[in-house]
């Protein structure tokens, strides 16, 4: 017989076909209907399979090797920093910075190296100067003398400062009326001699007896502005000096520890407030600024070619595996089929609804309780939960999921998991259903099997202590046709919500396993249906869910994200990082519509242009959203990663220098505090505002499920 023929058998038998050849219309949907359905059954089946079977080798792909390249880099990165920090390896050298001050990539010009040499660091806050000296011999005496003289007569303003001392010295002192507004020389000289004794100076009668026993040994000159300003604002009428410091001497090269510790508080500063954050500290404080793009960069390869890598293995799904709409409903039903023969309820599926969003799946589940239905409402809604998230891990879905399942024996149950009757009275909690109505039938016959309960009893006595449980609460109801056994138990042991590593289902089959081992000969046909329940839920009980997400007092709900294995679960959904993972998905959501207009240049200008969150980590996640190529959105984002390091290194300098020039040196903390408060209230507002959609909309759709 042909395929033609096999085909046509299949139809005339399917379908009622009548003398003359008339085939019934409602037959003939149900026959396609059901050709439908075993179509898409095989794709189903055909994912699933492809899903499961796959390589697991590693390194296997490009992404794979993107990501242990990150892991090396990271090393390196951090390790460097942390050698440099710690003095080990030429902390005292100035190697680096000297050799890279005289190429293109510092602006500022070529460093001194002025290591074994007495120098001055001389600056001012407002209308206070400071000196400081360095390299001065720690075991001399020393005088510091300083000496303000106007520029156009060489004569000498206000009095001199002295200051004597062991060692290196500071001084410091205040603009007074006796130093009007003007242009003035600044002179800095340091006298020694090997009698340190004598050099113990107080005021300039000291500094007179010894005069003839000392001598200058380093001098330094530095042009200083006094000007006269309104302080306080505009509205204020105090006024106050200020002083401007032109100093023509090139800066000192840092050494290789003090870049070093510069490189943590810079890398401190970006993650807490941003790039932004990072370049204007740094910049304030003279870091050269190849110095802060290596950093930045740096840190931006690593989080980059780390956690993109591992975004992707956890949210890419190839073309072929992608669900269609008739596909992801037929997945849904086929594992609440599968579910209700394992619980044995009726689920309704002609009330059933699914509502798909960007950023979560809602599934609304009416269903009927049997006679021979174990477990409570709570119990039944964990469980399938468990089953569809376990799908959804195999399958690739990580949107989160929310679900409500209703009982319709005359109850239902409101988002928050209340029992709630049909005369709007609630009762308490949501723990059990009113098994004394559902199990009456079943319970007329206990009494004639008290022998079975009397071995079921003694059996499972034997479990408790077994697995070292307590016993919260056992039935067990037995008739001609089945044994009942429902058990409320809690281990024993310390710290169970760690140690405990049996989830309830694991407990369940293992108490099914026992009890048929032990009722085996008295069973005598009947069927075995055990229901088990940890009194105090365990870690391997609430690893179900890779995330769980709650929502507020006014936006009620649980929200929960298919569990990942491996180290990619480990690393991106544990709290933090999965809080940090969420807030960056809902960005690239809702920006996705300037990629897929722009595409690849538009997410280079995305990761490029500062204070938009728009980081390399967003943008990464961005192209996982757009369905970009993993490798053309590797390269954008490090170019536009690279872009903005560079940028704001390079930049940041010249904004301090130009609100210097305009006195407004004193906006540069409040400047740098405002990019930290804009970061993070961005990232809390991108928090509330997804946390919101995500309940909101789930709250309204369930809200009208029930009415309809």
């Amino acid at each position: 017989m042909s395929e033609a023929e096999r085909l046509s058998q299949r139809i005339h038998d399917a379908l009622d076909v009548d003398e003359d050849g008339d085939i019934d219309a409602d037959d003939l949907q149900s026959f396609s209907d059901n050709l439908q359905r075993d179509s898409i059954d095989k794709e189903l089946d055909k994912i699933r399979q492809r899903r499961l079977g796959g390589d697991k080798r590693f390194p296997k792909t490009f992404d794979d090797l993107v990501l242990i390249f990150g892991v090396i880099a990271g090393i390196i990165f951090f390790g460097g920093v942390m050698l440099m920090s710690s003095g080990a390896l030429a902390g005292d050298s100035i190697f680096i910075d000297e050799s890279l001050s005289q190429t293109p990539l510092d602006t500022g010009g070529a460093c001194v190296d002025r290591e074994g040499e007495i120098w001055f660091n001389i600056w001012n806050s407002h209308d206070e100067i400071f000196i400081q000296t360095h390299n001065v011999e720690p075991k001399i005496g020393s005088v510091l003398l300083i000496t303000m003289i106007h520029s156009d007569n060489s004569t000498i303003a206000g009095t001199t400062i002295f200051k004597g001392g062991i060692g290196d010295l500071r001084a410091s002192f205040k603009l007074g009326d006796s130093i009007p507004d003007g242009d003035y020389i600044l002179v800095s000289n340091v006298f020694q001699s090997t009698d340190e004794n004598k050099l113990i100076v107080e005021d300039e009668d000291d500094y007179a007896e010894i005069r003839d026993n000392v001598s200058v040994v380093s001098s330094k000159q530095v042009n200083v502005v006094v000007s006269t300003h309104k302080s306080g604002g505009p509205l204020s009428s105090e006024m106050t000096k200020e002083a401007e410091i032109h100093d023509s001497e090139q800066r000192s090269c840092w050494t290789v520890a003090g870049l070093g510790n510069w490189g943590w508080v810079l890398m401190g500063a970006e993650w807490i407030g941003g790039r932004e954050t990072a370049m204007l500290t740094g910049g304030s404080a003279g870091i050269p600024a190849w110095w802060m793009a290596l950093i930045s960069l740096g840190m931006s390869i690593f989080f980059l070619c780390v956690q993109y890598p591992l975004m992707h293995r956890m949210y890419h799904r190839e073309q072929g595996d992608l669900l269609t709409e008739p596909q992801f409903k037929r997945l849904i039903t086929r594992i609440l089929k599968q579910t209700q023969d394992e619980l044995r309820i009726l689920i309704q599926f002609d009330q059933l609804k699914m509502q798909e969003r960007a950023i979560s799946i809602d599934i609304y589940i009416p269903y009927h309780t049997t006679s021979t239905t174990v477990g409570a409402a709570i119990d039944i809604r964990g469980r399938i939960t468990k089953d569809i998230l376990e799908e959804f891990t195999i399958f690739g879905e990580m949107r989160p999921l929310q679900i409500k399942t209703v009982c319709t024996d005359g109850f239902h149950d409101n988002f928050r998991g209340e029992l709630i009757l049909d005369n709007d009275l609630t009762i308490i909690g949501s723990e059990r259903l009113p098994i004394t109505e559902d199990y009456s039938p079943f319970f007329a016959g206990l009494r004639a099997n008290a022998r079975m309960e009397e071995a079921a009893i003694d059996s499972m006595s034997r479990w408790f202590k077994k697995h070292d449980l307590v016993d919260y609460g056992t039935a067990i109801i037995a008739d001609e046709e089945a044994i009942l056994v429902r058990v409320i138990y809690r281990p024993v042991k310390r710290f169970t919500y760690f140690r405990f590593s049996k989830s309830f289902i694991d407990m369940e089959m293992d108490l099914k396993d026992h009890l048929l081992r032990h009722l085996g000969e008295i069973l005598d046909g009947r069927e075995l249906i055990v229901s088990a329940r940890n009194e105090k839920a365990t870690l391997s009980d609430r690893a179900v869910a890779g995330r769980v997400e709650q929502g507020s007092d006014e936006y009620a709900g649980q929200a929960l994200v298919a569990r990942q294995g491996g180290i990619t679960g480990a690393l991106l959904q544990n709290p933090f990082m999965g809080d940090i993972l969420s807030s960056v998905e809902y960005v690239a959501h809702k920006n996705r519509s300037r990629i897929d207009k722009y595409g690849f240049w538009g997410l280079i200008v995305f990761v490029w242009i500062p204070f938009m969150a728009s980081g390399v980590l967003v943008g990464a996640m961005l192209g996982l959203v757009a369905r970009m190529r993993f490798r053309r959105v590797l390269f954008a984002c490090l170019v536009g990663g690279t872009a903005a390091s560079v940028t704001w290194a390079y930049t940041a300098r010249n904004i301090i220098e130009f609100m210097e020039r305009y006195h407004a040196e004193i906006f540069i903390p409040f400047l740098i505090l405002l990019a930290f408060v804009f970061t993070f209230l961005h990232l809390r507002r991108n928090k509330r505002l997804r946390r919101e959609e995500l309940f909101r909309e789930s709250i309204a759709f369930f809200s009208g499920a029930d009415i309809n």
